[in-house]
């Protein structure tokens, strides 16, 4: 984790803070373990972390009511006290400030384009956030662009995030056009890319779209497993080809936190 800090007389720097790390890392790892939590020893070997040190920091997360302690099982775990801090703190922000976050941070970390995309009751998709990421790739998708129903990225995650019945059934009342020479039209074969997105969690398409373009992307669903956006990251098939996995990866952790967002209640935006 990087703080910057405006020191007089200094530019400001990115101070790294490692201790504040670990404590992140610590409650990443309880928050992802099913069960009554882990023990002292389980948690310093799977982050490396010296017991001592661990146990400083466990202590600390458990005096500020972020970690539980069951003393007779002697288990650490992510304690309710976090849960409602971190509530708290979501409701005093606009949801779409918080899809925003995420969609620019996606893009920085990748250093690609990415975009979200509302699915509309006519199967067409609107962007409504947009992130340039490197600036070097003039790529820019304008907030309020509308996609096609068939555009073959957005289409396929929005049919994998779909009972399976329920996309064969959209599928067939539609007819799927070429975009470019690669785009894939028989229902068949998106067929069996869906079938793919849904196993690896991600769709990719391959200059389907715009030639020499390459998209990855996976719907965010509601609280009810309904398919309600699409978030993708695009830039040249060359430059992403080779990073397939880790892009597919990270847009799938991206719509997982959107989905969070879409399905907190939040209140306005506090005044000030």
């Amino acid at each position: 984790m990087e703080a910057s800090l405006d020191l007089p007389g200094s530019r400001a720097a990115a101070v790294a803070v490692p201790a504040v790390g670990k404590c992140l890392s610590i409650l990443r790892l309880l928050d992802a373990e099913p069960g009554a939590g882990l023990g002292l020893a389980a948690i310093a070997a799977r982050l490396g972390l010296t017991k001592s040190h661990c146990l400083m920091i466990l202590r600390t997360l458990v005096a500020e009511g972020w970690v539980a302690h069951d003393a007779e099982r002697q288990r650490y775990a992510v304690s309710p006290g976090l849960l409602l801090d971190l509530a708290a703190t979501i409701r005093r922000h606009d949801r779409g400030a918080l899809m925003r976050d995420v969609v620019q941070r996606l893009a920085r970390a990748l250093g690609l384009p990415c975009l979200l995309c509302r699915i509309n009751r006519d199967g067409s998709f609107t962007c409504v956030e947009s992130a340039r990421g490197d600036p070097e790739l003039m790529i820019d998708v304008p907030i309020g662009h509308r996609y096609p129903a068939d555009a073959p990225a957005q289409l396929r995650a929005r049919l994998a995030a779909l009972p399976a019945e329920r996309a064969t059934a959209v599928l067939a009342g539609m007819s799927p056009r070429a975009h470019t020479a690669a785009t894939l039209t028989d229902r068949a074969l998106i067929g069996r890319e869906v079938e793919a997105a849904r196993r690896q969690g991600f769709v990719i398409g391959r200059m389907e779209y715009l030639d020499g373009i390459m998209s990855i992307a996976t719907a965010v669903c509601d609280a009810g497993g309904q398919p309600r956006m699409v978030l993708q990251c695009t830039g040249p098939q060359r430059a992403m080809t080779p990073r397939e996995a880790a892009l597919g990866q990270a847009v799938r952790e991206a719509a997982a936190r959107l989905a969070l967002a879409w399905a907190m209640p939040v209140e306005a935006r506090a005044a000030g």
